[in-house]
């Protein structure tokens, strides 16, 4: 593969925050040699390397012997610091997220259910008021029942006194009919 575009892919990849051990693992999976990435490796070795802080710094000068099988130095530790402290702190962003979205979901449980507590106490009181009303209106039965029945009883001693009193009122009364004819003749 051509030197100019294995420079540019090396810049590319510095610019992405990548150490050179990550670069030259990346560079193979993409084809190029060993000899290649350590030519484009050491021809680009004055750029300035951007750092996990945000920084810069000198590359990374790598003196071992190239081998088919990438050496896992202390650099690649770092990366993998920078990339688990990167994933802790997308963790506790994310994390902090739902503990925000929890709390206004536990707030809103809270709120029904003062809600339903008041609603409770609501009935509660409505099935007093009504026991309440309820005996009242028994009582007014009650005492409607037993003025009835009084009623009724002194309608029946009236009808015992009609009964009596009208045959003899009737009596009467013809006995004044006759008396008032006479009268008149």
């Amino acid at each position: 593969m051509p030197i100019n575009n294995l420079d540019s892919e090396v810049r590319n990849l510095r610019e992405q925050g990548l150490t050179d051990s990550l670069i030259h693992d990346e560079l193979l999976k993409q084809g190029y040699s060993e000899n290649d990435i350590s030519a484009g490796m050491s021809s680009l070795e004055d750029l300035p390397v951007p750092t996990p802080e945000g920084g810069m710094s000198m590359p990374e000068m790598d003196y071992s012997m190239p081998s088919s099988r990438p050496m896992r130095g202390s650099n690649d530790g770092n990366v993998y610091e920078r990339i688990e402290e990167l994933a802790e702190n997308l963790i506790d962003e994310k994390w902090d997220e739902l503990i925000a979205e929890v709390k206004k979901i536990v707030e809103w449980k809270q709120k029904m259910e003062e809600k339903q507590a008041g609603m409770l106490n609501d009935l509660r009181k409505l099935k007093e008021d009504f026991a309440i009303l309820h005996q009242g209106v028994l009582g007014k039965l009650s005492d409607y029942d037993s003025q009835m029945k009084n009623v009724g009883s002194e309608l029946h001693a009236v009808s015992r006194v009609f009964k009596e009193v009208i045959p003899e009122f009737v009596e009467n009364v013809k006995e004044l009919k006759h008396i008032t004819e006479k009268r008149k003749k």
